[in-house]
C-alpha cells in the first residue's frame, strides 16, 4: 500500500521515531492505517506508549496493521519524498504480541486538563535534579529503588512524572508555552500533545522493569 504523506508531517514522525530509536535501539513500532491517517504505535522504556498519527493519502488496497523495526520505518520515511509504500516494511519476528495487542480508545475519554508544556517541564527538570542528588553512592538496587520511587510520583494532571519525562526526551514537549492535556479513559492515562501522545496503560504496569533515571 502506498500511503502520501505532507512534508512537515513526515518530518515531524522521523524526529520522533529517531528519539525513540536513540532511547531504545531495537524497538518496534506498530504501523496503522485508516481511510485517511497513518499511526505509529510504540512501547518505550518505562513501561509506556507513544501514539502519533498524522493525515495521509492512503492509496488503494488492504488497510495496513504491521509491527516492524523502528529502524526500518524511519529508514523507509527518510529516503521518500512523500510517498512511501508500506509493503518495503518487513514484519518484525520475536515481538511480544501482547505489547502491540491493545491501542488506546478513541473515544470515551474524560474531559481534558489543560496546560502548557512550560509549565510542567520544571517538574521534569526537579526530578532529574533529585535523582541526580540522592543516587550519590548508591548501587544499582538502590538507583533502582529510587528511580520507582521518583518516576511514579503524580506530576501534574493525574499523570506521574514519567509520563511527562518521557514527551520531554522525545522532544514532544519542550520550555516553551505550547498546549497540551491530560486525560483517562478506564485503565489508560494520557498526555497529549501537538506532536504525538504519551500513554499509560495501568493495569500492566505490576509486571514491568524495574527502572532508571536517566538523562
Amino acid at each position: 500500500m502506498q500511503v502520501t504523506l505532507g512534508t512537515t508531517e513526515l518530518r515531524t514522525v522521523v524526529s520522533i521515531l529517531e528519539k525513540q530509536i536513540e532511547w531504545n535501539a531495537n524497538i518496534a513500532v506498530r504501523v496503522v492505517t485508516s481511510p485517511s491517517a497513518i499511526a505509529f504505535y510504540s512501547a518505550v522504556p518505562l513501561g509506556l506508549n507513544t501514539f502519533i498519527a498524522m493525515p495521509a493519502i492512503i492509496g488503494a488496497g488492504s488497510p495496513t496493521d504491521l509491527i516492524t523495526d523502528g529502524r526500518g520505518v524511519v529508514s523507509l520515511l527518510s529516503n521518500s519524498s512523500g510517498a512511501v509504500d508500506l509493503d518495503r516494511l518487513d514484519p518484525l519476528a520475536g515481538v511480544d504480541a501482547a505489547t502491540f495487542a491493545e491501542l488506546p480508545p478513541s473515544t470515551g475519554w474524560q474531559i481534558p486538563i489543560h496546560a502548557v508544556a512550560s509549565d510542567v517541564i520544571p517538574i521534569v527538570n526537579e526530578a532529574v535534579s533529585e535523582f541526580d542528588r540522592r543516587s550519590i553512592g548508591l548501587g544499582e538496587r538502590g538507583k533502582a529503588d529510587l528511580a520507582e520511587e521518583i518516576w511514579n510520583r503524580a506530576g501534574w494532571g493525574g499523570l506521574p512524572i514519567k509520563v511527562l519525562y518521557a514527551a520531554q526526551r522525545l522532544m514532544l514537549i519542550w520550555d516553551e508555552p505550547i498546549k497540551i492535556s491530560a486525560a483517562t479513559c478506564g485503565p489508560w492515562k494520557r498526555l497529549s500533545t501537538p506532536r504525538g501522545q504519551v500513554l499509560l496503560h495501568t493495569v500492566t504496569q505490576t509486571g514491568r522493569n524495574r527502572m532508571r533515571l536517566v538523562n
